[in-house]
């Protein structure tokens, strides 16, 4: 089997020797940092195949199909004191503005449009100490990255950051095969990103009608692929989640790791490990919610709390990087 260069195949797993690096944190569970296990992989040179799985797509979603089984009805209070609340992308961008400054930048689509809207926002100081991770790394992403950086146009930096995804994704599946493998709970910082990557998994494969979950839904019906992909969200167990993503990671990873295919909330997390800042994304997400949440700023203003957030290290380098996802799928766009 041709593996793609930046991943190891679990059908060929075996874990080298591990070295120390901080636990994974969520937007839904925040943990203590504490000290775990990555083992390295094995990479081939770092090229990154140019095929399009599907022309033009961030998340497939087209920016005339939305997801038509919302409707309008009153704010709902939060758990939290909160509100949450129906909002299209004009609104949103208007309360973004308004309450930090925010506008969005389209930095282009083409399928690339998650990392480009993230290129601009990482600096060379955020990427110069990634190669050292591991031979492999240095192997992927070549000699003096931090000079090479400052010179790189936004294309070049967002292909060096799906392969970055790519690697880091690739890492944190063999650590989760391992620890299944050992019968050991996984802990909530883990758990949170497995499920994270089963729900971009699940997205990936309904929509192109494949695996276990497929269920014929048209590529036009986003509305159908939507609810398929919540269905399974909420009724797989932990055991069943953890099994389908090992079961298909090389597939996912082959093709995530193709320049011009999607990538989603997997591989913020994945950066936000990788380059130690918080990535944040705003706007609507039909795949996993209805409404948008705020929460109460100074007198009767209410701010947008991103949908998406991901704090994965142990202590941050820098500030959030932030995206904007339009139509609630359809397209990301750099927000500063």
């Amino acid at each position: 089997m041709h593996l793609l260069p930046g991943y190891v195949s679990l059908q060929n797993f075996a874990p080298a020797r591990p070295s120390a690096f901080p636990v994974w944190r969520g937007s839904s569970g925040h943990v203590q940092a504490e000290r775990r296990f990555t083992w390295d992989v094995a990479l081939g040179a770092p090229v990154v195949s140019a095929s399009l799985l599907i022309g033009g797509a961030c998340r497939r979603a087209r920016a005339d199909l939305r997801h038509r089984s919302v409707h309008l009805r009153a704010v709902q209070v939060a758990e939290n004191g909160g509100q949450t609340k129906v909002m299209n992308d004009r609104e949103i961008l208007s309360n973004l503005q308004r309450c930090y400054g925010w506008s969005p930048r389209d930095m282009g689509a083409g399928g690339n449009c998650l990392f480009l809207s993230m290129a601009l926002q990482v600096r060379a100081e955020d990427v110069k100490d990634i190669a050292s991770r591991s031979a492999a790394w240095e192997a992927a992403l070549g000699d003096n990255l931090v000079d090479r950086w400052e010179d790189m146009g936004p294309r070049e930096r967002a292909s060096l950051l799906r392969r970055m995804a790519i690697l880091d994704e690739s890492e944190f599946i063999a650590e989760l095969a391992a620890a299944r493998a050992r019968g050991e709970p996984l802990s909530a910082d883990v758990e949170w990103r497995t499920r994270e990557l089963f729900t971009d998994m699940a997205e990936e494969f309904i929509s192109s009608n494949k695996t276990e979950l497929a269920a014929d839904i048209p590529g036009w019906n986003r509305e159908a692929l939507y609810t398929r992909v919540r269905e399974v969200v909420s009724t797989f167990s932990l055991d069943q989640i953890c099994d389908y993503v090992l079961l298909h990671a090389d597939e996912y990873l082959q093709t995530t790791g193709r320049e011009g295919n999607w990538a989603g909330s997997s591989e913020m997390a994945a950066l936000s490990s990788v380059l130690q800042r918080p990535v944040q994304a705003y706007g609507n997400n039909w795949v996993s919610q209805d409404e948008i949440k705020l929460e109460q700023a100074d007198g009767d203003e209410w701010k947008i709390l991103p949908y998406f957030e991901a704090t994965c290290y142990a202590e941050a380098r820098g500030d959030a990087i932030r995206v904007f996802q339009t139509h609630g799928g359809g397209h990301y766009q750099m927000l500063s």
